[in-house]
């Protein structure tokens, strides 16, 4: 565990870096407020949530946890989602970038669930 905070306290800044300048990028972007909402406000909150989780000092709450690995799964399934209507046509862009937005909440997913409550 000791290796393992660190380095998702890295992917998490990273994480959040990336989450920023795309949200900004993403209020300007075509496209309609449904392929919006993800970019600008979803991954944004998730990756504060996690990094607050992350860097904060002994356990976390039961309900950071629980907020914190709620709002990664709707992260995590939004970006699915959007990658799917991407792939069927529905949407324009490239199909995989949604699921590169994936990489780090999977990863914050896992660590959030072997965090300790208190």
């Amino acid at each position: 565990m000791k290796l393992i905070r660190p380095l998702m306290t890295v992917l998490a800044v990273v994480h959040l870096l990336f989450a920023a300048v795309t949200a900004l990028v993403g209020m300007f972007a075509d496209g309609g407020l449904w392929e919006r909402i993800p970019i600008v406000i979803v991954h944004p909150a998730a990756a504060v949530l996690l990094l607050v989780a992350v860097t904060g000092s002994g356990p976390v709450s039961k309900r950071m946890k629980k907020l914190t690995m709620t709002l990664l799964l709707v992260n995590i399934a939004a970006d699915i989602t959007l990658a799917a209507l991407i792939a069927a046509g529905a949407v324009s862009g490239d199909w995989y970038l949604p699921l590169l937005f994936s990489i780090v909440p999977a990863a914050g997913l896992a660590y959030m669930r072997m965090l300790r409550t208190g």
